[in-house]
């Protein structure tokens, strides 16, 4: 991704210019720290605006990342900033965080200029700020020169003259701003898993608003992200009302990191004859991991956080799409590279499976991968597909299926004899990561942890 000259800002010298950046500072100022509220969207409300889509074609390709610049003054604008005529296609999301970077992501409905304002919240760190590239509408933004450890707030500001800033609107309402906390060097990590929350329904809602409440680093999403496009309903909306509006809380807050399942290739979610999946969740950089950014699929992926290394996998491939001999390739090579603390796998279908729905669908990605993760010692799976939740060992491999995000359950079929625990719940899955010490806890809705266990 290259990254483009930063342009000074310009010297405002009229009084009356000086007059509305103070108001509009101490407006800033007087808004830090708070968050817009707003209740989520259910599946009896009102159809989407149109204002949601574009009337231009956009470019598949996301902008350049331009080089961020430290701001020279604390004028930056907040929540409060008047709404744009313009609208966000995709919000702006945090799509990955390092100790000192954060790579940004979203799309508008037309071309603007503006630019994106990333704050310290809680220390004294220097506001950075992005310029946007006005013939574009999606922009991928890698932000550098943040400090480990930082809360950050981040607000995207149009600018359709310069200091007249309004922020893109999301179904007529204000997305922004968006926070996220740079990762550290050491510390227990915690991170919350969940999939097959693709319905948009209230259990999943309501999990989302309990996991936003658990101090969670980020989180993994182990496939299936939206399901049964309605008639008339193009991808856009059910984006917005089946993953952007229930996954609000969390967007807001952290990363969430995605995995491709079944559903998410299913014809009536797609868009420009791919998977929708992959338009609104393009690749991003990872220094450990040079040129996965430029691969216009996200279909596997790696990300590292504090020494640990997640793989995100896609098991379709044993099921009919393309890209198995290449991502198998990607995988042996990464499992050969034993210099992370540890690796965990992620992705959809569950290499073991109690279930009584699809049932035998797991034989394909056991047979192919179980034994790669047995030989480089993987300490932990996480999957899904399977609408439950399990725990099984095999061969010092501890394979957990969380596919209870949302309130369509599966019955638990004949217990497989590498199953340790299985419930058939809406539930997300605890994990925190201390040194050597994994601690999984699977917690339910109603807040029942219906099992948990340690790894080391």
């Amino acid at each position: 991704m290259s990254r483009l000259p930063v342009k000074p800002k310009k010297n405002i010298t009229t009084s009356r210019r000086c007059m509305f950046l103070m108001l509009l500072g101490l407006l800033a100022l007087s808004c830090a720290g708070q968050a817009v509220t707003t209740a989520p969207q259910t599946a009896g409300q009102a159809p989407l605006e149109p204002t949601l889509i574009a009337t231009a074609s956009p470019t598949e390709s996301p902008s350049p990342t331009p080089s961020p610049t430290p701001s020279p003054t604390p004028i930056v604008p907040g929540a409060e900033i008047p709404l744009s005529d313009i609208a966000y296609r995709l919000p702006l999301t945090v799509r990955h965080v390092t100790t000192g970077s954060a790579i940004l992501f979203f799309e508008l409905a037309a071309p603007a200029a503006g630019r994106v304002f990333v704050r310290p919240t809680d220390a004294n760190a220097q506001t950075i700020d992005v310029p946007l590239d006005p013939s574009q509408v999606r922009h991928l933004l890698t932000v550098d020169g943040l400090e480990p450890g930082i809360h950050y707030e981040v607000t995207v500001a149009l600018e359709p003259t310069q200091g007249d800033y309004h922020q893109p609107h999301f179904l007529s309402r204000a997305w922004g701003p968006v926070g996220f906390q740079t990762a550290t060097e050491s510390g227990t990590l915690r991170f919350g898993v969940l999939s097959d929350a693709s319905f948009g329904d209230a259990a999943t809602t309501a999990l989302i608003e309990v996991m936003a409440g658990a101090n969670l680093d980020f989180v993994l999403h182990a496939g299936d992200v939206v399901d049964e496009t309605e008639q008339g309903v193009d991808p856009f909306g059910s984006y917005a009302r089946k993953y952007y509006t229930p996954f609000e809380p969390l967007l807001k807050q952290m990363p969430v990191y995605t995995a491709i399942g079944n559903h998410d290739y299913d014809a009536d979610i797609r868009w420009q004859d791919r998977p929708f999946y992959y338009y609104a969740f393009p690749a991003f950089p990872d220094p450990h991991f040079p040129g996965q950014e430029s691969r216009v699929n996200n279909q596997y992926y790696a990300f590292v956080y504090q020494d640990v290394r997640f793989i995100v996998l896609d098991t379709q491939v044993f099921f009919g799409e393309a890209g198995r001999q290449e991502q198998e390739e990607w995988l042996a090579g990464q499992l050969a590279d034993r210099s992370y603390k540890a690796t965990i796998p992620v992705f959809h279908v569950a290499a073991y499976s109690s279930s009584s729905v699809h049932i035998g669908e797991d034989l394909p990605v056991r047979y192919s991968w179980a034994p790669l993760f047995e030989e480089a010692a993987v300490p932990l799976v996480f999957s899904g597909h399977f609408h439950h939740y399990e725990r099984l060992l095999s061969n010092d491999v501890t394979y957990i299926t969380s596919g209870g995000g949302s309130s369509i359950l599966y019955a638990p079929g004949d217990p497989l004899p590498e199953s340790i625990a299985l419930a058939r719940k809406t539930h997300y899955v605890l994990v925190e990561i201390d040194g050597g010490r994994l601690t999984l806890s699977a917690i339910a809705l109603d807040g029942e942890v219906i099992d948990s266990c340690v790894i080391e």
